[in-house]
């Protein structure tokens, strides 16, 4: 019976040395889409954090951006500060959720730099193109020259190539973040049995020694 008493207490003692990290683990992810960053705050895939806290700074001197709260569905938008893209640094991004909830991020600047905005819509009605004669067109012949394939700058195509993959790859590691979301896996699950397992060998083996003495 002590025994039993001893692998009870044990348990207990593990039990509740998980739960306060469980109780407060926060998730933050942030990912680059355009000239926005969008933060995506949550405790499990299914509780968001409303209405959370969120700064965000210079990750190398520590100057404040600016702050704001996330939404109902624990999301916050903000676009990429100007004086971070002139000073090409990370953005740092700190959650603060309340009763000792608090997780960071950061953003690095070649995610942002890469995907550079992108320049104003010139309206159509702005636009004034002279109308052509009946007779002016007549008129005119026909263009028989190739058209000439203008090339791209490098650097122009690489922003392009880059920000065509951060679209593509932002959807996985949000899926990545929900599958770490899910809870203990079935590793953890089995290391943590095999662990109870093995005090409970220790145990035996203990009791088993101290039967052998007495007889």
């Amino acid at each position: 019976m002590k025994y039993r008493q001893i692998l009870i207490i044990a348990l207990a003692l593990c039990l509740g040395a998980a739960a306060p990290a469980l109780a407060h683990r926060v998730n933050v992810f942030a990912y680059v889409e355009g000239n926005d960053v969008h933060v995506e705050c949550s405790y499990s895939r299914s509780d968001r954090v409303r209405f959370g806290e969120i700064t965000v700074k210079n990750a190398v001197t520590g100057q404040v951006y600016l702050t704001g709260k996330t939404d109902d569905k624990g999301n916050f938008v903000f676009p990429v500060p100007e004086a971070a893209r002139k000073d090409k640094t990370e953005i740092a991004i700190h959650l603060d959720a309340g009763e000792g909830h608090q997780n960071n991020t950061t953003v690095k600047a070649e995610e942002y730099l890469s995907a550079a905005p992108a320049a104003p819509a010139v309206p159509t009605s702005a636009v004034s193109m002279p109308t052509a004669t009946p007779a002016a067109t007549a008129a005119a012949p026909a263009s028989t020259a190739p058209a000439v394939a203008v090339p791209m700058d490098q650097a122009a195509l690489r922003a392009v190539v880059e920000q065509a993959v951060e679209v593509k790859i932002a959807p996985i590691r949000k899926m990545l973040l929900d599958q770490e979301e899910k809870g203990p896996g079935l590793a953890g699950i089995a290391g943590g049995i095999g662990w109870l397992v093995g005090i409970a060998g220790l145990l035996a083996y203990v009791r088993c020694r101290k039967g052998g003495r007495g007889a």
